[in-house]
């Protein structure tokens, strides 16, 4: 992405917007591609581990049996198969949307910058954000036989360093508070890349900051931003890692962005019509008024899909629709060989069916609400669970089954509100939308 070298240097001090009048910037500005139609790719939450930092042993295979779902055993080439669809389909732009890695490792950044460097060769320019897993990580871990050990994370600093060429450099604008920057990705549209995470304070609490906001200043920010789009007659997708909207009935807190309310009252001044986000794994299309949020699966669990972006300069329209990852068939096409690819698809379901079966399990166990439950009835219970919870993040309606029914007369708790919230049938299409 080096295209872009000569608008920074005519820009110069005017890195801020604040720094330079909106009619100065309009000199300036160039696009990258001419192109009026344009094809984009996002992928979010592909919380990439570099494989020198794991020998897959009993302290990897634990981690990962104990975790949310996430296919850690295979992604590197899950990372790899991606990227090479994305070349192979000749896309123009490349939306990675935060926690880029699984806990932050420097190894692990490192690797995939090198990754993203090889695919900007292909003509496909990639932009990135951080998610709360990326910086000031104190879990960062690499793993040996038995045992976990520590590993280097990265800084703010770092991050910026090490994806320096993948959005930061072409920056017309950088927010003064966060890695926020204002990227001009095409002729017709131009990407707001929002840092929306809290990482500061992650090595004093000892964990990584879930939650996630903008401040004031960012907001401001922002609304200078939108200003300069406006000016030079362009669309503006605005990316970051947290939600602008709610996708779930029960997982809102630190996954809906803090104080939402400010940051779509911003959007919406700013006559921004859609979002793209990520964090909460989830496959999941969310209107509210005049604002949408697409946040895409996470790349890194079932069923690993990601986004597809076409838009049409003609009439202004973007057109979202997923896309899957399929492992199993890279794999043969590639000769990689090996246990972890024989039967991938099928084993992933069975990972991530387990990761929810054991979850009800423990939980319908260990309450004293449960203990007249027969066993047969929890495991009627946890297989509905997990059922539910696939569906949920493959964005598609859940299968029936006979557990629901025990779910519905159970006593009330957090897992049942959650499993009665994934039980119906989505009233709109998660895999597809169309908007200006």
């Amino acid at each position: 992405m080096k295209r872009f070298t000569l608008i920074i240097l005519l820009l110069g001090a005017c890195t801020y917007l604040a720094a330079c009048s909106s009619s100065e910037a309009k000199q300036t500005i160039h696009p990258i591609k001419n192109k009026t139609d344009i094809s984009i790719r996002v992928a979010t939450d592909i919380h990439y581990l570099a494989p020198e930092l794991t020998d897959f042993g009993s302290a990897f295979e634990t981690y990962v049996a104990s975790g949310d779902g996430k296919a850690l055993q295979v992604s590197d080439e899950m990372t790899d198969a991606f990227l090479a669809d994305t070349a192979q389909n000749k896309t123009d732009i490349l939306i990675l949307s935060g926690d880029l890695t699984n806990n932050g490792e420097r190894k692990s950044h490192e690797n995939l910058a090198k990754k993203l460097k090889t695919i900007e060769k292909t003509g496909t320019d990639v932009y990135v954000i951080p998610g709360n897993h990326d910086i000031n990580n104190p879990w960062a871990r690499s793993f040996k036989a038995d045992k976990q050990y520590k590993t280097d994370s990265i800084t703010e600093q770092d991050f910026a360093k090490i994806y320096e060429d993948f959005g930061l450099k072409e920056a017309i604008s950088k927010d003064k508070f966060s890695l926020s920057y204002l990227a001009p990705a095409s002729k017709d549209v131009w990407l707001l890349m929002l840092d929306t995470n809290h990482y500061k304070s992650n090595m004093q609490l000892g964990s990584p900051q879930t939650d996630g906001g903008l401040t004031t200043g960012t907001l401001e920010w922002i609304s200078e931003a939108a200003a300069l789009a406006k000016e030079n007659g362009v669309k503006v997708i605005p990316v970051m890692h947290h939600n602008l909207l709610n996708h779930s009935e029960v997982l809102r807190q630190g996954y809906t962005i803090n104080y939402a309310e400010d940051v779509q009252n911003a959007f919406k001044k700013a006559n921004f019509t859609f979002a793209l986000s990520g964090h909460i794994h989830t496959q999941n299309i969310a209107s509210e008024g005049s604002l949408t949020d697409i946040t895409t699966n996470a790349l890194s669990v079932y069923p690993h899909k990601y986004g597809k972006i076409t838009y049409t300069g003609e009439n202004a329209l973007f057109h979202y629709q997923t896309g899957k990852v399929n492992l199993e068939a890279y794999a043969k096409q590639n000769g990689l060989t090996g246990a972890k690819f024989a039967s991938f698809n099928q084993k992933d379901y069975d990972q991530f069916y387990m990761s929810g079966y054991g979850k009800a399990m423990e939980d319908l166990t260990m309450s004293d609400d449960f203990e007249n439950y027969s066993d047969l009835e929890k495991e009627k219970m946890a297989d509905t669970m997990a059922l539910n919870n696939l569906s949920y993040f493959a964005g598609v309606a859940p299968p029936k089954s006979s557990g629901l029914a025990l779910w519905e007369k159970a006593p009330t708790s957090f897992l049942k509100t959650y499993v009665l919230s994934t039980s119906g049938k989505p009233t709109h299409s998660n895999d597809e939308w169309t908007g200006k």
